[in-house]
């Protein structure tokens, strides 16, 4: 599942050749580590690969963590102005620590942009995979994400 989500992604990155390339942190249920961006006119693409954050604090990478998706902006915004957007994600989603669970999802979030960072703050809502060695079913997630990147 994980190289197919990450072989859809890179199918993306042809067409975001034009896009503006942002650099810099992000935390999503639990995932915290360099957030790299690719946004164009209205869309933009992202990756945060890093390390689990738990309630007692940093894990350190000994487990590497990913969340990827796609945010639009809605208002016929563009996004290098501030304003709401929508999106999807995917990756480690289900936050717990030493539990790698994947699932996909939707969020709704709004940016602030100036000359030289982006910050945004999301919500959504997600659906986790079926565990059968832990006996875990399909069940929604609540997502929460905060990103922080500097512009040229």
């Amino acid at each position: 599942m994980r190289l197919r989500a990450l072989t859809a992604f890179l199918f993306c990155l042809p067409g975001l050749a034009s896009a503006e390339l942002l650099l810099g942190a992000g935390y999503v249920n639990g995932v915290i580590g360099p957030n790299i961006e690719w946004a164009g006119e209205r869309n933009t693409f992202y990756i945060l690969p890093g390390g689990h954050v738990a309630s007692r604090g940093w894990d350190g990478f000994d487990e590497v963590r990913w969340v990827a998706g796609m945010r639009r902006r809605i208002e016929r915004g563009r996004t290098a102005e501030s304003g709401f957007f929508t999106g999807v994600l995917a990756g480690d989603l289900d936050g717990r620590h030493q539990r790698e669970r994947l699932g996909a999802g939707a969020e709704l979030g709004y940016q602030w942009v100036n000359e030289h960072t982006r910050w945004t703050v999301s919500s959504g809502m997600a659906v986790l995979e079926e565990v059968e060695e832990r006996n875990e079913d399909v069940e929604p997630r609540l997502t929460i994400g905060v990103t922080a990147t500097l512009r040229r």
